[in-house]
C-alpha cells in the first residue's frame, strides 16, 4: 500500500516532533539543576550526583533518537516504502521504553527528572508506534 500524501504529511511531522522530544531528553540535565534553582532558591543536586551519570545517559540517547529521527524525516518518500525505517521506528519503541523506565529503574529520588523521563519516554515509544503503524 502507497502512503498517501497526508500520511507522507503527518509521518514527517511525528519525525520532527520526535525530534523535539529528544532534543529536550539531551537538555534537561544540563538545564535542570539551574531551573530548579531559580524555583526553590537551592540546588538540589548538591550533594547528589546522579546528575552527571544523567548527563551522559540523556546525551546519548537523546543524540540516539534525534539521529533516528532525522535519518527517517530524510529517507521518507511518498512515492515508495523503505524497509529500514520500520527497524529504525522499532529502536526509537526501545529507547523509549529505556528513557521512560530508566528513573525507575536505577532508583532515583529526584520527581522532577523522573516525571520528565517517564512523560518524553512515552512520548517517543507512543509516536514511535504510530510510525510503525502509518508504515503498514
Amino acid at each position: 500500500m502507497k502512503l498517501l500524501r497526508s500520511d507522507h504529511h503527518n509521518m514527517r511531522v511525528l519525525h520532527w516532533i520526535v525530534f523535539v522530544i529528544a532534543l529536550w531528553i539531551i537538555l534537561v540535565p544540563f538545564i535542570g539543576d539551574d531551573i530548579l534553582q531559580l524555583v526553590l532558591g537551592e540546588s538540589v543536586f548538591a550533594q547528589v550526583n546522579i546528575i552527571d551519570l544523567l548527563k551522559w545517559d540523556d546525551l546519548f540517547l537523546g543524540l540516539g533518537i534525534c539521529a533516528l529521527a532525522l535519518i527517517a524525516a530524510t529517507l521518507e518518500q511518498l512515492s515508495k516504502k523503505n524497509p529500514g525505517l520500520k527497524s529504525m521506528h522499532y529502536l526509537q519503541l526501545v529507547l523509549g521504553v529505556w528513557i521512560a523506565v530508566a528513573p525507575f529503574a536505577v532508583d532515583f529520588d529526584l520527581n522532577g527528572f523522573a516525571w520528565s523521563h517517564f512523560v518524553s519516554g512515552v512520548f517517543v515509544a507512543t509516536f514511535a508506534l504510530l510510525q510503525i503503524k502509518f508504515e503498514e
